[in-house]
C-alpha cells in the first residue's frame, strides 16, 4: 500500500471505500469492538445481516 496522497477527484470505488472506514472507525470510537464494527459495517454493505442456521 503506497502512503502517497491519493489523486483527486476520487472514484466512486475510493469515495465508497473512504466512507465504509469513516463508518468502521466512528463506530469504534462510539464503543463498539473492532469486530463489531466490521460486522455492522458488513451487514450495512450487504443488505442486512445473514439469518443464521
Amino acid at each position: 500500500m503506497s502512503d502517497e496522497m491519493p489523486s483527486f477527484p476520487l472514484t466512486q470505488l475510493a469515495q465508497s471505500a473512504s466512507a465504509m472506514h469513516e463508518m468502521f472507525v466512528a463506530q469504534v470510537a462510539a464503543g463498539f469492538t473492532e469486530a463489531q464494527a466490521l460486522y455492522l459495517v458488513a451487514c450495512m454493505v450487504s443488505g442486512g445481516p445473514r439469518e443464521q442456521r
